[in-house]
């Protein structure tokens, strides 16, 4: 196995050309992937969740309702 003492030498040489990971220089695309991906993630669980609140609210429970073990509280 061999050992890099100069990482200078090592990332200039032709071998090597510079690369240390792959997909060098795409970091910009990844990131706006993953801020894309965020935001759908917190639309979507935003308006389930509103879903579920309004779905609540027309059924109308009182606030002793659930003494009465009314199923889907």
């Amino acid at each position: 196995m061999a050992t890099v003492t100069n990482w200078i030498d090592h990332l200039s040489a032709e071998k090597v050309s510079g690369a240390v990971y792959p997909f060098l220089g795409t970091e910009w695309i990844w990131l706006l992937v993953a801020v894309i991906f965020w935001l759908w993630w917190h639309v979507t669980t935003a308006s389930s969740e509103q879903e579920e609140q309004e779905k609540l609210a027309r059924k109308k429970h009182g606030g002793n309702d659930h003494k009465s073990n009314i199923p889907e509280w």
